[in-house]
């Protein structure tokens, strides 16, 4: 089954858009991007969208890679007095001929490990290490990392000469909080995934409530936390009305910042009184929290909607004018219903 990676957001567009044009090159590609963002699924979907599919994909994790697995599989030399080329044997390279190698964890491989791969990335026409003449083979390489490795450089740990070798075209990843308009998506495609194979067929809760705690969560688990939510919902729980509960939100701060800029951008308008005024019969017979929440929204909406016009419906200009960030921007747009006028129409 070829893997789908999920989400509408202008990141995992990129992504896609990536992938389309690099997976039938044969180039290497470096992924980048925190724990549990879906690194694993772009190197599937690179070898699915590739010339290489039907040949080997080996995925080795090099935090747990052994120094017997490096002697036995990878290294070249069977014997430090074994020059003659045609002795020396790559086991792991000749099983995957043709094929792709994911290195996940790259950044945990040890310098002198770091050395040994170098005969399977050098092109040039120079021997290097201890060898007669370069290694030929015919493999392509994906690594990843969470770390970055441009510091590990420049301190020392990490081969540059590798990285420049691996990192032909590099693919980042944003953490889920920074593209949480992907969030709905993922619930209904791994909801339905992990329901239908548990054959509980309700689907979530998707209150507005439910839907702003979701948003604001900072996510350090990433997509595979989100994943974890869901699964104990299903597994567990038995229903779908607990998915805010289940965020362990007591360890974890919610992002404020953007409400700070939000509040920055409606302190700052002029037209605060105005709208009182305006609405004072109505908001006169609201609690104070609700009238203010109101208040805000009819602000938030007319300001939005006035930089929104102003820039054609450009949303990335508009969120650098409001000075709030892309995923509060659309968010906004959703919550406040926000439609553009009949000239920035399809």
């Amino acid at each position: 089954m070829v893997p789908q990676i999920i989400g509408e957001s202008l990141g995992i567009q990129n992504i896609k858009t990536i992938i389309g044009k690099v997976a039938k090159t044969g180039e290497n590609v470096l992924i980048y991007g925190e724990t549990g963002v879906g690194k694993d699924l772009v190197a599937q979907s690179l070898y699915h969208q590739s010339n290489r599919v039907g040949k080997p994909f080996v995925k080795l994790n090099c935090a747990c890679l052994t120094e017997s697995f490096f002697e036995i599989d990878i290294s070249c030399f069977d014997k430090p007095e074994t020059k003659d080329v045609s002795q020396q044997q790559c086991r792991l390279f000749d099983k995957i001929e043709g094929g792709i190698l994911y290195l996940d964890n790259i950044d945990s491989l040890s310098p002198s490990h770091q050395l040994e791969l170098l005969p399977f990335l050098e092109n040039d026409d120079n021997p290097i290490l201890d060898l007669q003449a370069p290694v030929a083979v015919d493999v392509c390489m994906i690594s990843s990392t969470n770390q970055n490795l441009e510091k590990m450089i420049k301190e020392g740990k990490f081969n540059e000469r590798l990285y420049f070798r691996l990192n032909t075209v590099r693919i980042d990843i944003d953490p889920l909080r920074n593209r949480p308009e992907d969030i709905p998506f993922l619930i209904d495609y791994y909801y339905k995934k992990y329901a239908s194979n548990n054959n509980n067929q309700k689907m979530i809760s998707r209150n507005r409530k439910t839907m702003e705690k979701l948003f604001a969560y900072h996510w350090p688990g990433n997509v595979r936390e989100l994943q974890n939510v869901l699964k104990r919902i299903i597994f567990l729980e038995g229903t779908g009305d607990s998915i805010s509960d289940l965020i362990d939100t007591e360890k974890v701060n919610y992002n404020s910042g953007d409400d700070e800029k939000t509040e920055e951008v409606i302190s700052q308008s002029n037209n605060f009184s105005d709208y009182f005024k305006l609405h004072e019969s109505e908001l006169s017979t609201l609690p104070y929290k609700k009238a203010r929440k109101k208040l805000v929204g009819m602000i938030e909406k007319e300001l939005i909607s006035n930089v929104l016009e102003e820039t054609g419906w450009n949303r990335s200009k508009a969120n650098n004018i409001l000075n709030i960030s892309y995923k509060t921007l659309l968010w906004k747009i959703k919550e406040l219903d926000i439609q553009p006028s009949e000239r920035w129409k399809d």
